[in-house]
């Protein structure tokens, strides 16, 4: 083998792009090398390749290693030893680097997306598995039947019980759930990762229809004019009659977000109760920053595509986007470079697809590159 394919091999050692066949041919070469002074002419050849792969080396591996240094004695004998030093070195960072890339891909294979499942938590303190439990009666108390569906659905069959306005249920997600629960005025409430909602096992006998929200939900409220269907989160009061809508309310993500599908809604503040409020439009987003109301155009499908079984990247920060891959996936997020965070992201995906596909939907942007440590997701700025 001449000087110049040596040299080619191993400077793709060390990038990693070299092929199986390159690195059978590389090491045949190399199970030879006794015998390199006749592939090489010169001593002086030999030191300057030699020169140039350990170069090559420590540029690409950025490895702090000392030169190797001849000895003017036996300058034939000295550059071998060289040699070997520089091609033994290539070989370890070309075997540590194919180990790496085996432990990523057995983490990204360990990571799965979410699924169907919550805890229900009822007044009395009972908690139920609903992704475990069985179809049919799940509970009955206070006048109140709580079943599941064939579909996995959770169903309220009320009567009009004084009492049960005082029983307050709450349906919660980890990481890596969701939920659809059916409300006991037949709200129909999508549930996404995270997240939480309390309510009463029963309105009959309330003005209100007032649930309270953590995390983010879809609401597709039951007409009742004469009874309001109010969602409260830390900072927001959304108050309606009849409609479909979105809030997000995630304490990562910042402000509370509502976002608007058909109908209309009115926000005011949380802290606030005298306050007249804002009315929004469909296509419409409200969000308080600063003790005021702020609305925004917005495409509304963008906010429920995870409702829809996607991730929808549409010039948000990568920050808000990792948020949403973290609670999807269960996984940690860790920045190399806190900047980086505000980089503007896009890009559209199944919430099913391998967490690899997002990730190098991601990388798209040629801005972010990222490295994968067992459960967690190290973002770096490339």
């Amino acid at each position: 083998m001449d000087e110049h394919k040596i040299n080619m091999l191993s400077d793709k050692i060390v990038k990693g792009t070299i092929s199986e066949q390159e690195m059978d041919e590389f090491n045949e070469w190399y199970a030879t090398y006794e015998n390199f002074e006749q592939n090489v002419t010169s001593d002086k050849s030999q030191e300057a390749l030699a020169e140039r792969i350990f170069k090559n080396i420590t540029t690409e591996a950025n490895l702090q290693i000392p030169k190797p240094r001849t000895i003017k004695i036996w300058p034939r004998i000295a550059v071998a030893a060289s040699f070997a030093l520089v091609v033994g070195l290539s070989l370890f960072y070309y075997t540590a680097q194919q180990a790496d890339k085996k432990r990523e891909i057995a983490y990204l294979e360990n990571i799965k997306p979410g699924g169907n499942g919550a805890i229900l938590t009822l007044a009395d303190g009972r908690k139920i598995r609903l992704d475990a439990a069985t179809k049919g009666e799940l509970a009955n108390e206070a006048g109140v039947r709580i079943t599941k569906t064939k579909d996995g659905q959770i169903l309220y069959e009320t009567k009009a019980v004084a009492s049960a306005k005082d029983k307050i249920n709450t349906l919660s997600t980890t990481n890596g759930e969701t939920y659809t629960i059916t409300l006991p005025d037949h709200t129909i409430v999508y549930l996404n990762a995270a997240s939480s909602i309390s309510y009463p096992a029963s309105f009959a006998t309330l003005d209100e229809r007032k649930v309270e929200l953590n995390g983010e939900a879809y609401f597709e409220v039951a007409k009742d004019s004469s009874h309001p269907f109010i969602v409260r989160t830390a900072d927001q009061e959304i108050k309606v009659l009849g409609t479909h809508f979105n809030v997000n309310s995630y304490k990562d993500d910042g402000n509370t977000k509502t976002t608007l599908l058909e109908g209309s809604v009115q926000i005011g503040f949380s802290s606030n109760k005298n306050e007249t409020g804002t009315i929004i439009k469909p296509g419409e987003q409200a969000y308080i920053k600063a003790n005021r109301i702020y609305v925004d155009q917005v495409k509304a499908e963008d906010a429920i595509a995870w409702k829809n079984g996607y991730f929808r990247f549409n010039n948000e920060t990568l920050e808000q986007a990792m948020n949403k891959i973290a609670r999807w996936y269960n996984v940690k997020i860790e920045y190399k470079e806190q900047t980086i965070k505000n980089k503007n992201v896009y890009g559209s995906l199944s919430r099913f697809s391998n967490i690899a596909d997002v990730l190098n939907l991601l990388e798209l942007t040629e801005a972010v590159k990222f490295e994968i440590e067992v459960n967690k997701i190290i973002v770096l700025k490339k």
